[in-house]
C-alpha cells in the first residue's frame, strides 16, 4: 500500500494527500506514478504544501459527508472533542444522524476501516489529513516513525495525536507562522 521509503508521519500524510490529488486529477487514488510524482512535489516544496493546508475544503452542509444522504443532516466533527483553533476549520463536516451515531467518538479510520480507506469520500479524507498534519506539526511529531508494533507503516497510527490535549497558544503561533509562509 505504501512505498518502502515512507516511514515518517509526515511522509505518510503527504502520501495520503498525493493519492487524493491523483483521484482529483485522474479519478483514481491508486495511480502509482501520478501519486509518486505528487508526493515528491509535496515533500520537496514546503510552500506548496503550506498553501494547500490553508485552503478550506468546501462541502455541502445539507448532505452527509459520509453517505451523501440529505436526510437529518447536522453539523458534526471528524475528530470528536478535538478543539484546536488552528485545525478546527478542517474538523467540521455535515453528517446524517445515522452516520454520526455509528461513528460516535471513534477515530475516523477506526470507524471507517483501514481496508475501506480508498472508499472514504475525498473531502473528508482531505480534511482529516490536513488536521493530522497540523496537529502532528504542532506537537513536533511529524518526523516520528509511523509504524505499528509489527514494524509496518500503518495509517491508523497517525490518530494518536488526537488523544493528546491541544496547546491553543502553540496552535495560534503555528497558524500565524503558516499565514506568513503562504504570503511570502
Amino acid at each position: 500500500m505504501f512505498p518502502s521509503a515512507i516511514r515518517t508521519i509526515k511522509e505518510l500524510i503527504l502520501w495520503g494527500y498525493a493519492r487524493l490529488m491523483s483521484e482529483k486529477a485522474l479519478g483514481d487514488r491508486k495511480n502509482w506514478l501520478f501519486t509518486l510524482h505528487s508526493f515528491d512535489q509535496l515533500n520537496s516544496d514546503e510552500k506548496k504544501w503550506s498553501s494547500i493546508l490553508q485552503e478550506n475544503v468546501t462541502m455541502e452542509l445539507n448532505k452527509c459527508a459520509y453517505c451523501d444522504s440529505a436526510e437529518n443532516s447536522l453539523i458534526a466533527y471528524i475528530v470528536v472533542k478535538k478543539m484546536c483553533p488552528f485545525a478546527e476549520t478542517h474538523n467540521i463536516i455535515s453528517a446524517c444522524k445515522k452516520c454520526a451515531s455509528f461513528k460516535g467518538s471513534k477515530d475516523l479510520i477506526e470507524w471507517w476501516g483501514v481496508e475501506r480507506i480508498d472508499k472514504l469520500p475525498r473531502p473528508v479524507m482531505e480534511k482529516y489529513l490536513k488536521m493530522l498534519y497540523m496537529c502532528h506539526e504542532c506537537n513536533g511529531t511529524l518526523d516520528d516513525y509511523a509504524v505499528n508494533d509489527d514494524g509496518k507503516v500503518d495509517i491508523s497510527v497517525l490518530a494518536c495525536v488526537f488523544k493528546e490535549s491541544c496547546d491553543s497558544k502553540k496552535a495560534k503561533e503555528w497558524q500565524q507562522l503558516y499565514e506568513k509562509k503562504v504570503k511570502a
